[in-house]
């Protein structure tokens, strides 16, 4: 569960308002101010007068970036190293591994004593960290959760240049409730976040699911659809050819037609020319014809 909570100023890591939950004893704040300044010594900070360098390699929490830290049982504070990710201190999300990569894993399994996990978010001036117990990773998803709701309200309720400007620990009385609020809140729900969590998971992929049958079934239509199409065009077709066939039926008529009425008028034409030839020999009605057959035959 989430132990101890601040909100502080990323500039110079002062503590602007702190909440710990009842019945638990322990020298947190001190410890938050020994890791933040720890993390504010590792920044850089470009002001009117210049940029300011870390000692520091790397910058242990740059802007917009999300670390947890565990400090285990069985070694002192920092053990006079210079660096935080030694071997006192582990980070996930440090140096590439963060808290989901971690989750996937199954976590840190706690062997018997208590470690403690300091969970840090920044947003341009605005560092929110909180303590907890939790060694399953699935719980620090959810610390995420409460560090981003903290940023959230704080920076909706103070104006940047009010964070800028504030003493140590000025925003405590008015927004100190708040984030005791926020704590007892995220503590009571956390296992049902986690649930919640694996819901909108299966949610999800039930979407995704959804997604792909939905793509299946509109390819399915889409095929059904060009197949209709398809019928309809070779039903229009075997009716244009059905039409063709019946009008090339009745143009081969009409042509054989016209063929034997040439053949007719032709035949007509030359009975007509034969007869205008004999009529204009023998006579139309062929009397000289008969006339000099019949003389011939008196004549012998």
């Amino acid at each position: 569960m989430i132990l101890y909570a601040v909100v502080a100023r990323a500039k110079d890591g002062a503590i602007l308002v702190e909440s710990m939950i009842a019945g638990v004893e322990g020298n947190f704040p001190q410890i938050t101010v020994e890791v933040l300044e720890r993390i504010v010594s590792s920044g850089n900070w470009t002001s009117a007068l210049g940029t300011l360098e870390s000692s520091s390699r790397e910058e242990l929490l740059p802007d917009g970036a999300r670390r947890t830290f565990v400090q285990r049982h069985d070694a002192p504070m920092f053990c006079g190293l210079s660096g935080m990710a030694a071997q006192t201190w582990s980070c996930f999300g440090y140096n590439a591994n963060d808290v989901e990569s971690s989750a996937a894993g199954g976590g840190y399994t706690n062997n018997g004593d208590m470690d403690y996990y300091f969970h840090l978010c920044r947003k341009d001036n605005v560092i929110c960290l909180c303590i907890s117990d939790d060694t399953d990773v699935r719980y620090h998803v959810v610390n995420y959760e409460f560090l981003s709701d903290v940023e959230g309200k704080f920076t909706k309720s103070y104006a940047p240049y009010k964070i800028t400007k504030a003493k140590a620990y000025e925003m405590d009385k008015k927004f100190g409730r708040e984030l005791g609020k926020l704590i007892y809140f995220y503590n009571e729900n956390r296992n049902k976040m986690v649930r919640q969590d694996r819901v909108d998971d299966l949610l999800n992929k039930v979407d995704d699911l959804k997604g792909v049958l939905g793509k299946n079934i509109t390819m399915v239509l889409e095929r059904e659809t060009r197949l209709a199409d398809l019928v309809v065009k070779s039903e229009d077709m075997l009716e244009d050819t059905k039409v063709f066939s019946r009008r090339s039926s009745r143009l081969k008529t009409k042509v054989r037609r016209e063929y034997y009425s040439y053949h007719i008028i032709a035949f007509v034409f030359g009975v007509l020319v034969l007869y205008l030839f004999v009529g204009s020999v023998c006579g139309y009605s062929f009397e000289r014809c008969s006339s000099d057959g019949g003389g011939g035959e008196g004549g012998g």
